[in-house]
């Protein structure tokens, strides 16, 4: 029964994140006006918003003026229930359930808004970065280890600096942006979650990901164009939240370590 509350919860946290995909980019209020459809206006009610439900119950639609309602919304909400789940069996009930429910659902959200704006806002890494800085000082006293802070810290501050040079240096060897200054602080909040070695993990997979769609679109468009790189970071954040130390073992006995 833990596991199906913790599924629904977490699609009721991806019915908000919808809310915050939408209107951060356009900087209103994520709070006022209510929900409501974004063609008629028509505020919506309890049973217009349960999550998923309503959007299989209604069809897709709008139930006041029809309009067809994109199957995003929905593929974010089971995505966000599911992240949650996985958190949870991984980590049980624990402070670090919470606290990785929380950097999921911030993954989520600025992967879309890297998708639709090529955007990172800066409040929302700001706010993960909060979090993720008050987790580990209550890990810290909970578990009488203050390196659990310090290491975060490291990692933080490593993959701020690494990438900052990667951003500095593109601009001065290319004379143009490699990477925009939003995934510069991205690294550095992912490092506040991850451990050093899971952040160059996430490093790679995420190079690694980024070039194989890089060569993708340039086949497909016949031309090189610009694309967000937030994504494919926190693809692989979570890809070595869930499964980096496994690999990284398999991998070091592979080759005799």
């Amino acid at each position: 029964m833990t596991i199906l509350f913790i599924l629904l919860f977490g699609m009721i946290i991806g019915s908000f994140l919808n809310v915050c995909i939408y209107r951060i980019p356009k900087e209103t209020s994520i709070v006022f006006p209510g929900s409501h459809c974004t063609n008629c206006n028509h505020s919506l009610g309890y049973m217009d918003l349960i999550p998923v439900i309503s959007f299989l119950i209604l069809k897709g639609k709008c139930r006041y003026c029809g309009h067809k309602i994109a199957s995003r919304y929905m593929l974010i909400e089971l995505l966000t229930g599911v992240l949650f789940g996985i958190v949870y069996l991984k980590f049980g009930l624990s402070i670090e359930t919470i606290m990785y429910a929380v950097f999921a659902a911030v993954l989520v959200t600025l992967t879309m808004i890297d998708i639709d704006h090529m955007l990172l806002p800066t409040k929302i890494i700001m706010f993960g970065v909060g979090v993720g800085i008050v987790f580990r000082v209550m890990q810290a006293v909970i578990y009488q280890d203050m390196m659990l802070v310090g290491s975060a810290v490291l990692a933080a501050g490593l993959g701020y600096g690494l990438f900052g040079m990667l951003f500095y240096g593109a601009k001065l060897l290319l004379k143009k942006e490699g990477l925009g200054f939003g995934d510069v602080r991205l690294m550095g909040m992912l490092g506040l979650y991850l451990s050093v070695n899971l952040l160059f993990f996430t490093m790679f997979i995420a190079s690694l990901l980024a070039s194989f769609y890089g060569i993708v679109l340039f086949y497909r468009k016949k031309a090189s164009e610009p694309f967000p790189f937030g994504p494919f970071l926190n693809i692989a954040a979570l890809l070595a939240l869930f499964y980096g130390d496994r690999i990284i073992g398999w991998y070091l006995g592979f080759i005799g370590f």
